[in-house]
């Protein structure tokens, strides 16, 4: 699997070797990850990973939660991540095998909005998307609640689960009925 690394060398022939021999793919120069069980997470800004995580209120399911070793943020968005991936599949009774997705955090809904016009080349004003295409799902930091999070990650495990994606309808409903069921 490619791996993605910010451009920090100044030597354009080191970055030309490195992508050659390790398979790196390059990153906007502040670009981090983080990677769950499920998901590479990417995101640009400290402090718009801070606001998902804030944002990404867990209420009664928070005991549940298993986390890796230490307390940082990045350990505890990608155990929430991943709690929250398991729970829609118990929800949709899909478990597609070696689930394997990206997730980019962005600060705001005009860069989600901005990621679908590329992909799309349509305006829209959604706060999330999924982009089957690229399996990865786009959040804004500042509308990242736990109902948001698991609608998106309903249309992650349906896609991946089926071998011919159901109809958008489908999908949607599969969607909803996670996003409605996350919290039992």
């Amino acid at each position: 699997m490619n791996r993605c690394f910010p451009i920090l060398m100044p030597a354009l022939g080191a970055w030309l070797v490195m992508l050659i021999m390790g398979g790196f793919v390059p990153c906007p120069a502040s670009a981090a990850v983080i990677e769950s069980r499920y998901a590479q997470i990417t995101y640009s800004d400290l402090k718009d990973l801070r606001k998902f995580n804030d944002e990404l209120y867990m209420g009664k399911l928070r005991s549940q939660i298993r986390q890796r070793g230490s307390d940082t943020v990045e350990d505890e968005v990608a155990a929430k991540i991943d709690f929250i991936v398991e729970k829609v599949m118990a929800v949709l009774d899909m478990f597609p095998a070696n689930l394997k997705f990206s997730i980019v955090i962005h600060g705001d809904e005009s860069q989600v909005q901005k990621d679908f016009k590329r992909i799309y080349h349509i305006d829209v004003d959604y706060i999330a998307f999924y982009s089957p295409s690229e399996n990865k799902v786009f959040y804004s930091a500042d509308n990242a609640n736990l109902r948001v999070v698991a609608h998106e990650i309903g249309h992650v495990v349906a896609e991946n689960y089926f071998t011919v994606s159901p109809p958008q309808r489908i999908h949607e409903l599969m969607a909803q009925f996670a996003e409605q069921h996350v919290t039992d």
